[in-house]
Parts: C-alpha cells; sequence; structure tokens
C-alpha cells in the first residue's frame, strides 16, 4: 500500500511538473535570443516534432530527478518509455485527427491536447510501475529512451522534410 501511494504521488506530480515546465518551456528559446543551448532542449519553431519537446524534457527530468523517491519500484525504464510514447502518440495523433477536420490549428486544442497526452502519459507510468516486473521490456524500453533522445537532438538541427517537421511558417528545424 505503501509503495503504491508513494508510486501515486509520484506519477501526479510528474504530471504536474510536466504540464508547468512544459508550458514554459514553449517561451524558453524566444526567451534566450534563439541560444543554441536552449534550441537543444525547447522548441525552435511552430512544428509538431519541435512541440513535443515540450513533454520529453520535463518527463526526462522528472524520472531522472525521482529515482530515488520510488526506489525498488519495476520497470523504471519501461514506465519512463511508455510516459514519452503515450503522451506523443496522443498528442501527434490528435493534432492531426482535428487539423485533417478544420485545417487549422486551434490553440485551446493544442492545449487541451498537451494536458491529455500529459496525463494518459503519466497513467501509463502509473501502470507500469505498479506492475510486475518485465525484464524484456526494459531492455527494449532503455533503447527506445535512447532512440528517442538522439532524434530529438538530431532533428533539431537536421529535420527531415516531412509535414511532421513542417512549421507554420514553412521552414524545417532551427
Amino acid at each position: 500500500m505503501v509503495r503504491s501511494r508513494r508510486i501515486f504521488i509520484f506519477t501526479l506530480g510528474g504530471a504536474v511538473f510536466t504540464l508547468v515546465l512544459g508550458s514554459l518551456g514553449h517561451f524558453v528559446y524566444e526567451w534566450s535570443g534563439g541560444a543554441e543551448w536552449a534550441a537543444w532542449l525547447f522548441p525552435v519553431n511552430e512544428s509538431v516534432w519541435e512541440h513535443l519537446k515540450l513533454l520529453i524534457l520535463p518527463v526526462v527530468l522528472y524520472f531522472a530527478a525521482g529515482a530515488y523517491f520510488v526506489r525498488g519500484a519495476d520497470n523504471y525504464l519501461s514506465a519512463l518509455f511508455f510516459c514519452l510514447v503515450v503522451s506523443a502518440g496522443f498528442v501527434t495523433g490528435g493534432f492531426y485527427l482535428y487539423f485533417s477536420i478544420v485545417r487549422d490549428s486551434i490553440l485551446i486544442l493544442d492545449i487541451a491536447l498537451f494536458a491529455a497526452g500529459t496525463f494518459l502519459g503519466w497513467c501509463a507510468a502509473y501502470y507500469l510501475l505498479t506492475s510486475e516486473r518485465y525484464a524484456l521490456l526494459s531492455v527494449i524500453s532503455l533503447i527506445g529512451v535512447v532512440v528517442i533522445l538522439t532524434c530529438f537532438f538530431l532533428f533539431t538541427f537536421h529535420p527531415p522534410h516531412t509535414f511532421l517537421f513542417r512549421a507554420t511558417g514553412g521552414g524545417f528545424g532551427r
């Protein structure tokens, strides 16, 4: 019971942290005057891909800082990986679903998708942290987290020229 409660507090705190830091993160690149260090961590344009950094950075930071708080919890890497994948997948899928219907970006829907995606990702993390241990899933998740982080750093400066990476103004990357 104590372990489950501790994990619940950890995941609830993670959701709040993600929402707050992600919301503030939207403005950091601009506030920094376009500094290169900020480009690595925060959105550099209005593409869907770059805005996924608003989820990635807070989730990774929170998991890194919270490892001690939920020490001994099974599937820690898997919880991180699935928190990232579920959150990012929901936000991306939801955006392109509504955009294909209305043909425009609607700020309030974007914010709602960010909040809902954050909540769903942290629910996935809670589920995995309270589940039995899956050793193979941890190995796959470690590889997945490394791939996600590598792509986010690499594609900021060298984005593929596809719809996911196209900014509102039509450009790509930094």
